[in-house]
């Protein structure tokens, strides 16, 4: 019933986490919304403007909270349909909702309601203030240092997540179903570590063949953020033939391509393949920033470049075993020291590389052994 007296020009509430900063106001007072958004709706923070998102209830907050995960932060009035409504809110948003990292800034009207001490010590939130002393200063100082606060406990998590995805596929890294699970959990630790929310995709291609079947066979092996949709993908769902034909053209070890809003970062390997990180972003990075993504390029490049030097061993020891198990069925009657001897030749390589073949060879030369 108070829409008329807001002017949302919704368009920003639409707006993902990678162009704005989210923020949740709920009050039950329509004038406190057009107040707090007059004073802040111009502002930007790291590069990314404020957008706002209205809730004139506890109920009305959830719905909205249980339907977007991408909320930084949230101004919440401490009494709105019951004198604690607020207090429980919040007590919901960490125990029920499981939201850890948004910032939850509290306000009151009524400050003897609920003594900022004893809701500080009982509550998890980031600030408890007064309505009455919050003055547009004070209340833009309070949100850029909420949201401070979000990005770095954002950064702090999707690195967890990075680590995590890392430790879990590092056993499995020279298995080829894995190396993408690997490549973009370091891929989310690097984008962390920039407290950016970049567009970044990764991308592997053998140069030993011509310009059209090297892009048809490269794909995108891991993503993150909008890039994450194209992974499975062929490189030119996001880079232009012209962009592609320059990359794969430069003869150098290292290739770099930056513009205001774009890097292309490209490492070749001794093998003749090419892994490129292609980031795009709403910020400019620094020296500093750029050289570390310099040598996260050259380091999955080089880890991919042994996963394929292991691959190729693997097959060739595959191979190798499999004509000595030919070998042995062909030769078995010829005598036992032959038999014997190719087949702890066959074992022994077999258990060096952890093959199953050990087995199955151990049977095979049991079988022989009861049929004379």
């Amino acid at each position: 019933m108070y829409e008329f007296l807001i002017d949302d020009g919704n368009t920003d509430d639409t707006l993902t986490a990678n162009g704005t900063w989210p923020i949740l106001i709920v009050d039950d007072e329509p004038a406190v919304h057009t107040v707090t958004k007059f004073a802040l709706e111009d502002e930007t923070f790291d590069g990314k403007r404020l957008s706002f998102i209205s809730a004139f209830t506890a109920l009305e907050a959830k719905e909205i909270l249980l339907n977007r995960d991408d909320i930084a932060l949230v101004l919440l009035d401490v009494v709105m349909e019951v004198d604690t409504a607020g207090l429980e809110m919040a007590a919901w948003i960490r125990e029920e909702l499981g939201n850890n990292l948004i910032r939850i800034i509290l306000r009151t009207g009524q400050p003897g309601q609920a003594p900022e001490k004893t809701v500080i010590l009982n509550y998890d939130i980031f600030d408890y203030k007064n309505k009455t002393e919050l003055t547009a200063q004070k209340l833009f100082s309070c949100v850029i240092s909420g949201l401070r606060s979000y990005r770095d406990v954002l950064a702090l998590s999707n690195h967890s997540k990075g680590l995590k995805k890392v430790v879990e596929t590092t056993a499995n890294l020279f298995n080829k179903q894995y190396s993408g699970e690997y490549a973009s959990g370091i891929l989310l630790q690097l984008t962390s570590v920039l407290y950016t929310s970049a567009d970044a995709a990764l991308v592997n291609i053998n140069t030993n063949q011509d310009f059209k079947a090297a892009v048809q066979e490269a794909q995108i092996i891991a993503a993150v953020g909008g890039y994450e949709q194209y992974v499975g993908e062929s490189i030119d769902s996001i880079l232009s033939q012209q962009t592609l034909k320059e990359w794969l053209d430069s003869e150098d070890q290292i290739y770099k391509n930056i513009s205001p809003n774009r890097t292309l970062f490209s490492y070749k390997t001794r093998d003749g393949h090419k892994t490129l990180l292609c980031l795009q972003f709403k910020k400019r990075y620094s020296s500093d920033d750029l050289s570390l993504v310099e040598l996260f390029v050259q380091s999955v490049a080089i880890a991919q470049e042994r996963m394929r030097f292991w691959q190729e061993t693997e097959e060739t020891l595959n191979e190798m075993i499999k004509l000595l198990s030919g070998s042995i069925e062909k030769h078995a009657k010829q005598g036992d020291l032959y038999f014997t001897g190719v087949t702890k030749i066959a074992m022994l390589l077999a258990k060096k590389h952890g093959l199953i073949l050990k087995r199955e060879i151990s049977e095979r030369q049991k079988t022989q052994k009861n049929s004379r």
